[in-house]
């Protein structure tokens, strides 16, 4: 079939306008028909790509810390403040790479607070009770690289319902 393509590019092309005005184009010639000189078709041959050689190196391996680890408050503490605020601190070795976008976020229940890049973290009004607490490094991405340890601790808050206060001693009763 494709041997016939050049029996069909090499055909002519004519050209003629009907009674009414309409131009028409055909490989078949006509009475009244000119023939249309068609310029050969553009063609293009690209380069030869050089051949595809697989890499020899490793892919830069991705940061590495040898320790990330929570180091207050311990687990199983007990926090005895009334606004609720808790101090974090991690220790992390090498530093935080910062330069290549790491930060360092605190889950509290599992919820992740605001990225920083201190290792010192305070967490403001947190409820009474027991609370969990995780320390991830993220990079630029939001990806996960390394995670610490998850701890719990127990926030103690004064109530207005129960107050720590000594009780006023009650009057003896008369006999």
């Amino acid at each position: 079939m494709f041997g016939l393509l050049p029996a069909l590019v090499s055909a002519g092309v004519y050209k003629w306008v009907d009674a009414d005005g309409t131009v028409h184009f055909s490989d078949v010639p006509q009475d009244g028909a000119e023939e249309v000189h068609v310029p050969p078709p553009q063609t293009y041959t690209p380069a030869q790509l050089p051949p595809i050689t697989p890499r020899t190196e490793a892919p830069p391996a991705p940061a590495e810390y040898t320790a990330f680890t929570l180091a207050t408050p311990a687990a199983e503490e007990n926090i005895w403040d009334n606004t609720g605020t808790v101090a974090v601190n991690f220790s992390i070795e090498p530093a935080l790479k910062t330069g290549r976008g790491h930060k360092l976020v605190v889950l509290l229940d599992g919820q992740p607070q605001p990225p920083t890049q201190a290792t010192a973290v305070i967490l403001e009004n947190v409820d009474r009770g027991s609370h969990s607490l995780q320390g991830q490094i993220i990079d630029a991405r939001g990806d996960v690289l390394m995670g610490s340890e998850t701890i719990t601790v127990h926030v103690h808050r004064q109530s207005s319902l129960a107050p720590n206060r000594a009780q006023p001693t009650p009057k003896p009763k008369p006999k």
